[in-house]
């Protein structure tokens, strides 16, 4: 497994990149991830992930998000599903302030040399989350680059999943809910997140 810190990237391989916060790494992140892995062999790329070390919404006091897995855990649960070099920024403001065209073209281009990107279909970018599927896809198209956007993904009942949701059923107290939208057991950190415990 690869964890580097954007600000020590030195180069890239040409790369399928996945974005996202992937907090939890939960089921429709493993979705994400396994699509990067597939595509990656496919075309040759080398399979990474771009993300942020903590979610954007605990930095900008949009909502509580407490998180659900630290940085190295989250790597290595990201790493089981294919992806083994992870890349991430510390979200901040001026991360925040990036227009949706510089993160496409400085970052996903220059810095990562994307040469195919994976995302969620609700993934946003950019200052104000201005950037979505859409405006990926035209991007890419103008980048000659390819672009993936996977579908959501529910539980058998309809539920779609999400960090949100997985959060909800922690702070009510529903084990069963949360691990089945992880599809795995409840680490220490989200252990002491269940029924509104208090956490570090």
């Amino acid at each position: 497994m690869h964890l580097i810190e954007l600000s020590a990237l030195t180069a890239s391989s040409p790369c399928a990149v996945c974005l996202g916060t992937f907090d939890g790494v939960h089921l429709g992140h493993q979705a994400l991830l396994h699509a990067t892995a597939d595509i990656a062999h496919e075309k040759g790329l080398l399979p990474c992930a771009y993300t942020f070390d903590v979610p954007p919404a605990a930095v900008l006091g949009k909502s509580h998000a407490a998180v659900l897995t630290k940085m190295e855990e989250k790597a290595a649960l990201m790493a089981a599903c294919g992806v083994d070099t992870i890349i991430y920024s510390r979200f901040d403001r001026n991360v925040a302030a990036q227009s949706a065209e510089d993160f496409f073209n400085d970052l996903l281009l220059r810095q990562l040399n994307a040469h195919h990107v994976i995302i969620g279909f609700h993934y946003h970018f950019g200052c104000m989350a201005r950037g979505d599927a859409a405006l990926m896809r035209s991007f890419c198209e103008r980048a000659g680059i390819g672009l993936t956007v996977v579908p959501p993904v529910r539980l058998a009942d309809g539920t779609l999943v999400s960090s949100t949701s997985i959060r909800a059923c922690l702070a009510s107290g529903n084990r069963r809910g949360a691990e089945e939208m992880l599809n795995r057991p409840l680490s220490v950190r989200e252990e002491a997140l269940l029924g509104g415990r208090e956490h570090e």
